[in-house]
């Protein structure tokens, strides 16, 4: 069973991974150049990504173009021109934040691929 549905929830699923993935990597950067002189912390906008991936899903009509439009969007950090250096407790809460926010991802992820083995399998065990 391989439909719509399943192939974009996974794209979904994969892409907001990535975006948690590049936070995870922005925020190791930022502890690794804490006393660095002129380090601007990395930062990664999980917002702007998503709105991305809102504009690719309202401008196309297919699963197929929306997926290729997904696979598209870059995903990176980029220095925060807001800050001027490294807060070490702000990083630590961060990566705490990140950390949760991956671990749901992937427990989400999980849940999907069971409630898909579920459908395929039926009331079998």
């Amino acid at each position: 069973m391989s439909g719509p549905l399943e192939s974009i929830t996974s794209a979904l699923i994969s892409k907001a991974l990535d975006v948690s993935l590049q936070r995870h990597q922005a925020i190791a950067n930022n502890v690794a150049n804490v006393d660095t002189s002129g380090y601007r912390p990395l930062s990664v906008n999980f917002d702007d990504v998503m709105q991305q991936v809102k504009t690719a899903f309202e401008s196309k009509g297919d699963h197929a173009s929306f997926k290729s439009a997904l696979a598209s969007i870059d995903v990176s950090h980029e220095p925060d021109i807001s800050a001027t250096s490294v807060l070490i407790d702000q990083q630590m809460v961060q990566m705490v934040k990140n950390t949760t926010h991956y671990q749901a991802l992937l427990s989400a992820r999980q849940q999907f691929g069971g409630l898909m083995n579920l459908a395929i399998r039926g009331d079998r065990s």
